[in-house]
């Protein structure tokens, strides 16, 4: 991100940690289609003893799900120190670092599998290059990664986010374009989602799995 987006990123985070970890608690709000896709990704770890790294991880609702479907080694960064405050309350044995998806603070190919759950949604594409480069550097030879994010193009903004006085921008991203980028980082492309709306969902909705080469 550019010093200005990462500036209001982590304000808007800092200032609503606290009624997004009341929120969203857990993985309620979740699809049926997300819960089997990120059980898919489970079921298909690498088996090797390195950990899976909740990238961009919040406040460790994803993390509660993965350790609750038997994932043991479990490593999370978020950008936010006051979203990592309520992720290590619910997590204190899981080591979390802060830290910038683009760097991340991991040794070369030190990760077995990566989520990266709406991670990106602040992101446009030149920095999801740089993103997914960066998985591609910490995942092993096989190691798995998973991109959620919200489909379409352009950008969208939400005032009174979580009903604090921030504005929340969300840029979306064509589920084929982010396959075509995480083919060119090194990538296998194992499966394109593109779901239509639910509910009162005002976007599309993509996911990308893929296994590093």
């Amino acid at each position: 991100m550019s010093a200005d987006r990462i500036s209001e990123t982590r304000h808007l985070y800092a200032t609503v940690a606290a009624t997004y970890a009341d929120v969203l608690p857990d993985t309620r709000y979740e699809a049926f289609l997300e819960m089997g896709l990120i059980d898919h990704f489970i079921s298909q770890l690498p088996d090797s003893a390195l950990p899976v790294l909740d990238a961009g991880c919040g406040t460790g609702r994803m993390l509660s799900h993965l350790s609750a479907r038997g994932v043991t080694n479990l490593l999370g960064v978020d950008l936010s120190p006051e979203m990592l405050v309520f992720a290590r309350q619910a997590h204190p044995n899981i080591p979390l670092k802060t830290g910038d998806l683009r760097s991340l603070p991991y040794a070369d190919d030190s990760i077995g599998a990566m989520l990266c759950w709406y991670a990106i949604i602040h992101s446009p594409n030149d920095e999801v290059v740089d993103i997914v480069a960066e998985a591609r550097r910490v995942l092993s030879p096989g190691g798995l990664l998973l991109l959620g994010f919200h489909a379409g193009s352009g950008e969208r903004a939400a005032n009174r986010a979580y009903g604090h006085a921030v504005t929340l921008r969300v840029v979306l991203h064509e589920p084929d374009e982010i396959a075509r980028l995480v083919r060119a980082a090194g990538f296998t492309v194992e499966a394109t989602v593109n779901r239509a709306p639910v509910g009162s969902e005002r976007n599309r909705q993509g996911y990308v799995m893929a296994r590093r080469i």
